[in-house]
């Protein structure tokens, strides 16, 4: 069915860009509400356009379309930064006292406060559930996270202010979660000599320390390289590098080391 554009309004994050004229890249969910009572949900290349029925619409302050926002498009942390920087601190403010106990406004308060390192003028919580800062059905998040008693959440987030990535569990993502790659690694580790693994790591890192240097224009000596390769212990005639495996540790076949000498031990 096709739908006209005008029977649409903007809503979540995208009625906040445009009224804020925010510019950026845009968020990978985009909601409208239809005036018609139509619903249809498009997905490409990544992005979803989201139509919802009339009654979805929040309402008529920012505070109402950012509460939207986190319920239906997502958590996009570098979006609300920009948005928290337009928005006057008094709307903020008086949507949060507005419902003070409400799970999306409590989240609100803690992402404005956690970005913009402004505390509001709004009292503690001293009463409530502690509810998450992510939902851990839809994003990665840390195991045990950080209680923030004012705002009765519990910051979950994978960082700090200064770098916090936010990733979703996508279906794609879901699917590599379940195939033990943990485990297929340490079979195609194991299926090579220890010898012929620390020669080849020897080499790569050699070769992409040089690359590294090339890049940046930066002359390569020997005192810099040894800060970039990891350390060689000239005792046993072995490269100190990442553990390998129990089986390759315990093996006692000898190989001859890169840079010369007499070779040693796999363990």
């Amino acid at each position: 069915m096709h739908i006209h554009v005008f029977d649409q309004r903007l809503a979540g994050y995208a009625y906040l860009i445009e009224k804020l004229a925010i510019v950026g890249i845009p968020n990978w969910h985009r909601s409208t509400v239809s005036t018609t009572g139509t619903q249809s949900i498009r997905i490409r290349d990544g992005y979803v356009d989201e139509v919802f029925r009339t009654q979805y619409w929040p309402g008529e302050t920012l505070g109402d379309h950012l509460e939207f926002a986190l319920k239906y498009d997502g958590v996009n942390l570098a979006l609300l930064a920009k948005i928290f920087e337009k928005v006057p601190t008094e709307e903020i403010t008086e949507y949060i006292r507005s419902k003070p106990t409400g799970k999306y406004t409590r989240r609100i308060w803690f992402f404005y406060e956690f970005l913009t390192d402004k505390r509001l003028p709004i009292n503690d919580m001293t009463t409530g559930n502690y509810v998450d800062a992510l939902e851990s059905k839809d994003y990665y998040t840390v195991e045990k996270g950080e209680r923030s008693p004012r705002h009765r959440i519990v910051n979950n987030l994978l960082g700090t202010r200064a770098f916090c990535p936010v990733v979703r569990k996508t279906k794609k993502l879901s699917e590599l979660d379940s195939a033990a790659l943990k485990k297929r690694c340490e079979e195609i580790v194991t299926a090579y000599p220890p010898g012929l693994l620390r020669r080849a790591l020897s080499y790569l890192y050699n070769k992409e320390t040089k690359s590294s240097f090339e890049i940046e224009r930066v002359k390569s000596t020997s005192s810099r390289i040894e800060t970039f390769i990891p350390q060689r212990s000239e005792r046993k005639g072995t490269i100190m590098m990442v553990p390998l495996p129990s089986e390759c540790r315990e093996s006692k076949v000898r190989y001859p080391v890169p840079w010369g000498g007499k070779g040693g031990n796999a363990s």
